[in-house]
């Protein structure tokens, strides 16, 4: 809260017909842009106002990025933004968009939440316990994370927890990896309750924007982003 109180100033003094389109979340901001000189004159004038509040953007995240298929992409909101094109199977004509995945930040979190619930010093716990404690990460996290194009990520999480559990049961009963597959895979009927994370993605509709687009409004070719601090 304090945060946007004292960055509206930024909010109410960008200009968005020189400097691109503002989208700030507290202290993370990228200015979609449709030139690289707009982008870097979006920087520039960044820079001045921040200044101005005592402040500046951080070197390791600001960076200017042409969004280009086949080129790099940028992290915003836990969300790797990336321009990609269908591949237009079937007959299908081939399609330009943004796609968007969690980033590798989010994955390594998600992993790292995984292996803390599933440690060896929670072997002496019920297995049931275990299971609910990754079930409410995974449900918590799947979420935020379903708004994009994520089903590949999320089979990889979903297989990472399935791995970790098939540990966390060799462990406990001080048996061989290959025991604790069974267990999940054939003894199990449903693999000790582990929530599924497949079908319920929800991914964007190529050229069809979440909100409506101004009539007449340019393409964006560039992206600055930016996160700052004092």
């Amino acid at each position: 809260m304090l945060c946007n109180v004292y960055l509206h100033r930024l909010d109410r003094a960008w200009s968005r017909r020189e400097h691109g389109t503002l989208v700030r979340f507290a202290d993370d901001l990228i200015a979609l842009c449709t030139s690289r000189e707009q982008a870097e004159a979006a920087l520039e004038r960044l820079r001045a106002l921040l200044a101005e509040l005592g402040l500046e953007p951080k070197e390791a995240k600001t960076r200017i990025v042409h969004l280009e298929v086949g080129g790099g992409g940028f992290d915003f909101l836990g969300f790797h933004h990336r321009l990609v094109r269908s591949p237009g199977l079937n007959g299908k004509r081939q399609v330009t968009f943004l796609a968007r995945w969690p980033a590798d930040k989010a994955m390594q979190h998600a992993r790292d939440r995984i292996r803390e619930l599933t440690r060896r010093s929670r072997l002496l716990r019920p297995v049931t316990w275990i299971v609910e404690d990754l079930n409410r990460f995974l449900r918590g996290w799947a979420a935020f994370y379903r708004f994009g194009n994520s089903a590949a990520c999320f089979e990889k999480i979903r297989n990472y927890s399935r791995m970790r559990m098939a540990l966390f049961l060799s462990k406990r009963h001080r048996r061989s990896r290959e025991f604790g597959w069974s267990v999940i895979t054939y003894q199990s009927p449903n693999q000790l309750g582990l929530v599924t994370l497949s079908g319920i993605v929800v991914a964007p509709r190529p050229c069809r924007a979440w909100r409506g687009t101004p009539k007449g409004a340019a393409p964006l070719k560039g992206c600055l982003a930016s996160s700052f601090g004092g």
